[in-house]
């Protein structure tokens, strides 16, 4: 039996290999995207040496070892984890997926491999995005969502969607559409600490209202800094998260704090 409302502190897959299959309804997760790069060739987002946030004159970048691959290694632990995923949760319960080109790629194939439906994909654009510090590429201003249901697509069926709750969230109460105009985090959302891929709690409420219903139990396998438990929690989901680092997990549960007090 599953004790639920918890961010527990845990690697995710040996974690995910002690629960039984069917275990939960969905999964809503933000895996690492191998933006920091095996070779520390690639520094993109945001810097962080011996727990101290560093600034590169005006720009930030990423070096934490929880996003750092080969290539190889990615796909390999990403199977991983995407198996136990298919494994736990139900018949036509939602998978989705944060990523961006540098990831999310990858994960649609393995998606397919694994025999599951690919229903969207949803673009976040970040209008105050970090400009490319490069200047040899496009300011990189967005981030997608892959949707999957847990069925292959011959079988895939009643799957959750609140078409008409997401209607009415909409500015002129029609059909939401596949791209989202969300700024970037707000700092009142990082006030116990600073995350490198920490998501908006408005993205994840949409997805959460959107692909779930009350009462069910959402798997978030990656849970940072735990704005998708938080969310849930605020819209009566129910949820499980896995941290594996101790600093953003501690943030979790402080975050968490507010909502039983």
């Amino acid at each position: 039996m599953i004790e639920i409302n918890k961010i527990l502190l845990d690697d995710c897959i040996s974690r995910m290999k002690k629960f039984t299959d069917n275990s939960f309804d969905h999964c809503i997760t933000d895996p690492p995207y191998n933006i920091s790069g095996y070779d520390n060739k690639k520094e993109i987002g945001w810097y962080k040496s011996n727990d101290l946030w560093k600034v590169d004159k005006k720009f930030s970048k990423i070096e934490e070892k929880w996003d750092k691959f080969n290539d190889k290694d990615y796909l390999d632990f990403s199977i991983l984890w995407l198996s136990e995923i298919k494994r736990l949760v139900k018949d036509n319960g939602n998978i989705l997926i944060f990523g961006t080109y540098h990831n999310i790629y990858k994960i649609g194939f393995l998606l397919e491999k694994l025999d599951l439906k690919i229903n969207n994909s949803i673009i976040w654009y970040k209008r105050n995005a970090f400009p490319n510090i490069t200047q040899r590429l496009f300011c990189e201003s967005t981030e997608q969502i892959i949707w999957a249901v847990n069925n292959s697509r011959k079988k895939a069926k009643n799957w959750v969607f609140n078409y008409k709750q997401l209607k009415e969230m909409t500015v002129n109460k029609k059909q939401m559409r596949n791209m989202w105009d969300i700024p970037m985090t707000k700092l009142s959302e990082k006030k116990y600490g600073k995350h490198p891929s920490q998501k908006p709690e408005e993205v994840i409420k949409r997805l959460i209202l959107g692909c779930t219903n009350k009462n069910e139990i959402i798997l978030d396998p990656f849970s940072g800094s735990g704005t998708i438990p938080y969310v849930a929690k605020l819209h009566d989901r129910r949820f499980i998260g896995i941290e594996n680092n101790e600093t953003y997990h501690q943030q979790s549960l402080l975050r968490m704090n507010e909502l039983n007090n």
